[in-house]
């Protein structure tokens, strides 16, 4: 089974958490969910991973995530 890890309104940080996640050996696949009536004013890109790498992402993308902010 599949489980959402991350979403985001940004292609650009989708892509770069994928790609964390990728060089981890973790497999994942995009799933949008973007309204593209509305120009994406609803909805968001969402990342998804299997079950049993579940724990393992979301530990990487906090770490991201935090990591991310702190340059800011």
């Amino acid at each position: 089974m599949n489980k959402k890890v991350y979403s985001t309104k940004s292609k650009v940080l989708l892509m770069g958490v994928k790609n964390l996640l990728d060089s981890e050996n973790i497999s994942s696949f995009e799933v949008n969910k973007l309204d593209s009536s509305y120009a994406g004013a609803f909805g968001d890109y969402q990342l998804m991973v299997n079950e049993k790498d579940e724990e393992q992402a979301k530990l990487l993308i906090e770490e991201f995530e935090s990591e991310s902010f702190k340059e800011n």
